[in-house]
């Protein structure tokens, strides 16, 4: 049973291994043109196949067979949460849901086994155990990554806000239309909240509603300030206000959010520190100060 055991694991994490070294991904756009004017014109689909490393060309029908497989039994909330958590911290490895759930997967079978093969396989109680430990670690960990990334985010983005609401709302009062005015704000200022700009100017470019885009918008990044201004930008084009005051007062507003979450953080430091000081510093400064009174009354009373 322990060799079954182990042979199922070993040709699952092999084959799990191999999608993420042999997925096929799309050329890109530069090296479609660099082919077409290598060759003078465009490569057949035999050519495109053949130009591949021959491990890619027999693994890679294994493994998105596998991926597929896996895919397929996943449900769909499982998939769609998925989604949720790689937009929420900006997705940088570019992974699709169904690769996020194939990844927690590898986690969750090569930590046990790296775990448990050194301490004697799996058939001890000794090597189980401490298999079930790097279980729960293999599903701990990456979720507590992947939350950490996407609040240092949501920071990072609510940092940003002010200044590019005031970019935003200078190129609205100098006769820029909103869409013009967000073209302006991703070519001029980098980051998080830029790139998500430019994810709605992508959408609407394909025909999105610029109220869908905004929702999504909001919906990706769970920030109250975006919620807020995405709410006020979709009211203002529902009720034909001017849109340059409706950007001037979200501006003002996030800056005083902003300013009060500093105070309350400066607030929170005297708190932060006591124990710090209690565990760490207290017991220091009470060795450096009595240590000679302690010295000197041990010689006094003892004969020392």
């Amino acid at each position: 049973m322990p060799i079954v055991a182990s042979v199922f694991a070993f040709a699952s994490v092999t084959g799990l291994v191999m999608y993420f070294f042999v997925r096929s991904k799309e050329p890109s756009i530069k090296e479609r043109v660099e082919e077409v004017a290598r060759l003078g014109r465009v490569p057949s689909e035999r050519e495109q196949t053949l130009a591949r490393p021959l491990l890619h060309r027999v693994a890679s029908p294994i493994a998105n067979k596998v991926s597929g497989a896996i895919v397929a039994a996943t449900p769909k909330s499982v998939l769609k949460a998925a989604e949720r958590k790689l937009d929420a911290m900006g997705n940088p490895w570019n992974l699709t849901p169904g690769e996020y759930v194939i990844l927690r997967i590898m986690t969750l079978i090569l930590i046990p086994i790296a775990i448990a093969i050194p301490a004697g396989g799996f058939g001890s109680r000794r090597a189980l155990l401490f298999a079930l430990v790097a279980l729960g670690l293999g599903w701990v960990v990456p979720e507590v990554m992947m939350q950490s990334k996407a609040k240092q985010r949501g920071k990072d983005i609510q940092k940003a806000l002010p200044d590019v609401l005031d970019l935003l709302t200078v190129s609205v009062e100098a006769g820029l239309g909103f869409d013009a005015a967000l073209v302006r704000v991703v070519e001029r200022r980098k980051g998080p909240l830029s790139d998500e700009f430019g994810i709605v100017l992508r959408e609407m470019r394909v025909g999105t509603p610029r109220r869908e885009a905004l929702k999504q918008l909001a919906e990706r990044v769970k920030v109250d300030d975006i919620t807020s201004l995405t709410s006020a930008i979709i009211q203002t084009d529902h009720l034909g206000v001017g849109i340059a005051n409706i950007l001037r007062i979200q501006s003002d507003q996030s800056r005083v959010k902003r300013r009060q979450k500093v105070e309350e953080s400066a607030m929170k430091a005297p708190i932060k520190m006591l124990f710090p000081l209690v565990f760490f510093i207290f017991p220091t400064l009470f060795v450096v100060l009595l240590g000679p009174a302690v010295i000197q009354i041990a010689e006094t009373l003892l004969g020392f």
